[in-house]
């Protein structure tokens, strides 16, 4: 190598693209992009560190070779089995792995088509031999067997499915075109630039936003689809609607509350068509105070379908947004962050999750998590809602309506001591007496340790101590977000407490106020116990797709840190794979381990060594038990 190509040699992360073919190479310093055609790639995989030197430039673009790959981060395949001559193939499921050769070395007695095979790499392509060399260490699943557990446990939840003959029926017969008729007594707002703004793969969308901004006041719109004009109180629909109490969403599939002509088609607000909506029109001063608002029924014409991502992108560069969207854009994000003033000033929570989102191969199989990243986009749409659900508490309050409320109250006494002895066996300052907890406390607590290292077993300990959100008639406020009065109102598509909600509203609107207090408590404990049904439900299946894709890194090491201790071992969460697993008592060493129930600590008998929540250990993938749903760890020495 010439002094000239050395000094263009650059240490890169290297990310293939989607297809497999070629891809482009990160400078670990500069953070630089330098693209790889694929018969410049060397044999690199997604995420390996590699040595790049720099061969041209056409057109502003960048172009390397991968001379050499330094690290090898991907230490397992996954894939389908099959003969080729002699030879047994594994091909990999993976798009991004590319065409290359894999050879499975481990002799198989059967070959099933239609299970994936989880191999570890025992050998990596050379100058004489391009291709892999892998080893069988135990199967994944069968194609079709998330299929087969989702049914299993649909069926355990006693979830209806399908709607009956007689609610499609019911739906069938409701009109597709909006008429004069339909637009009595509601307020004409066609001509504003209304927009959704959603995740890009959302088919029903509930809520549409306006802004604008005059003599220092935003003028915020919420327009929520009327689903009570279309579901008759008490009709086949409704009933159905009631039974199911929600909609519920997992990684492949909805269960939908509403059928598919209502929740896709006409409650969607979809764009550039008329639309029936109840709307929530505030006015809001820059410090996020709501000066007045106003409850209507309106007519909308949304101008456009966006999602979150680009709007973030026009956050992050207004300049980059389209003429016609650019003032109600701007005005909608100055107006959440004179909202979030309002919300810092009250103490409300923000608890800062993150959420797996599971990417599939062609199979089905999950070859990827990753974390679903909550942006401004998010939390502005976010506090839109909030406050427009504030709105409607109190235009229901104030007119004497009875209605459902979301209510959540503060953690119990026992639970309070709980997290105070958790937080002082972790030195966390937390001087706050039961009797002087408020929400402004728990939030201060999460601000002052956002840093620490032990930061998400402090959440998770906050977590804990709360009580569950439920649906009730009797307004105790709302704990979490620090408000006196709050409900749901802005997703009667998917949640039949908000279709609730808006009958109230009519009720008032229509001034025939209705006495439906005994029949209200009953719904909000229905619906509480359906909420609580769909997040069982969800919670199955994720850690069924979990455990999926835990198998095919059985045997890789990886960095964790400890969430939880009990007295049977630590639950450890691995950043890297975004997945949490345990490793029980008896594999912590040779030592007797005693566990500390107020300090939440494991301490060795002989050594005093401690296990703590927020310890960083090495860990391996041992075992994956799908029918326990359950991850086994296995503590690494190093």
């Amino acid at each position: 190598m010439n002094q000239d190509k050395q000094n263009l040699q650059h240490s890169c992360i290297y990310y293939k693209n989607n297809n497999g073919m070629g891809g482009f190479a990160i400078d670990k310093k500069t953070k630089s992009k330098i693209k790889v055609l694929e018969a410049n790639e060397n044999f690199a995989l997604e995420h390996d560190e590699v040595l790049v030197i720099e061969d041209a430039e056409y057109s502003g673009v960048r172009y390397g070779t991968i001379s050499e790959i330094t690290q090898h981060n991907t230490q397992s395949l996954s894939g389908t089995v099959q003969n080729y001559k002699d030879k047994l193939l594994l091909k990999v499921t993976n798009p991004k792995f590319g065409n290359y050769l894999v050879y499975l070395t481990s002799n198989l007695k059967k070959i099933e088509r239609d299970v994936i095979y989880n191999c570890t790499i025992t050998a990596f392509p050379g100058p004489n031999k391009p291709y892999f060399e892998v080893e069988l260490v135990n199967t994944v699943g069968a194609i079709s067997e998330d299929e087969q557990f989702i049914q299993k446990v649909l069926k355990e939840a006693n979830l209806p499915l399908e709607f009956p003959a007689s609610v499609i029926n019911f739906t069938q017969q409701i009109k597709e075109n909006i008429d004069t008729h339909d637009l009595i007594n509601r307020v004409d707002l066609r001509h504003l630039p209304f927009v959704t703004i959603d995740g890009k793969d959302a088919k029903d969308f509930d809520d549409a936003v306006y802004c604008d901004h005059e003599h220092g006041i935003f003028e915020l719109y919420v327009a929520i689809a009327d689903v009570a004009h279309y579901v008759p109180d008490n009709s086949v629909l409704d009933q159905e609607a009631k039974l199911r109490g929600n909609s519920v969403y997992l990684p492949k599939m909805v269960i939908p509350m509403l059928p598919e002509k209502l929740s896709n088609g006409l409650c969607s607000l979809n764009p550039h068509v008329d639309r029936l909506v109840i709307c929530c029109q505030m006015s809001i001063n820059s410090a996020g105070d709501i000066l007045k608002y106003d409850v209507y029924n309106a007519v909308i014409h949304s101008a456009a379908r966006l999602t979150y991502i680009k709007v973030q992108e026009w956050i992050d560069e207004f300049s980059l947004c389209p003429p016609e969207l650019i003032n109600s854009i701007t005005q909608l994000y100055l107006a959440y962050q004179a909202l979030l003033l309002s919300r810092e000033a009250r103490g409300a929570i923000d608890f800062d999750t993150i959420e797996p989102m599971f990417i599939f191969d062609s199979n089905g199989i999950v070859n990827e998590l990753q974390p679903r990243v909550r942006t401004e986009s998010h939390k502005l749409i976010e506090e839109c809602m909030l406050a427009a659900n504030v709105c409607v508490a109190d235009y229901l309050i104030k007119n004497k309506q009875m209605s459902l409320f979301r209510i959540h109250g503060k953690p119990s006494i026992e639970k309070f001591a709980e997290l105070k002895n958790f937080l002082n066996s972790l030195a966390v300052k937390f001087d706050v007496k039961y009797e002087q907890l408020t929400p402004y406390e728990y939030a201060k607590l999460l601000k002052d340790n956002h840093e620490n290292p032990k930061f998400a077993a402090i959440q998770q300990a906050v977590l804990k101590s709360m009580q569950l959100a439920i649906y009730s008639t009797n307004n105790i406020g709302h704990f979490g977000l620090s408000y006196n009065r709050y409900l749901h109102f802005t997703s009667p598509i998917r949640r039949y407490p908000d279709l609730v909600v808006h009958r109230a509203i009519k009720a008032v609107l229509n001034k025939n106020a209705k006495d439906l207090d005994n029949e209200l408590a009953e719904i909000g404990e229905h619906t509480s116990f359906t909420e609580r049904r769909a997040e069982d439900i969800e919670r199955k299946i994720t850690a069924f797709y979990k455990c999926q894709y835990a198998k095919s890194h059985i045997g890789n090491e990886y960095t964790g840190l400890i969430t939880t201790v009990v007295n049977f071992g630590v639950f450890v969460y691995i950043p890297n794979l975004m997945l949490d697993g345990l490793i029980h008592v008896t594999e912590l060493g040779q030592d007797y381990y005693i566990y500390d129930e107020k300090s939440q600590v494991l301490v060795g008998k002989k050594t005093g060594f401690r296990y703590f929540s927020g310890q960083e250990l090495n860990v391996q993938i041992a075992r994956v038990d799908m029918a326990k749903l359950f991850i086994d760890l296995k503590l690494v020495v190093k």
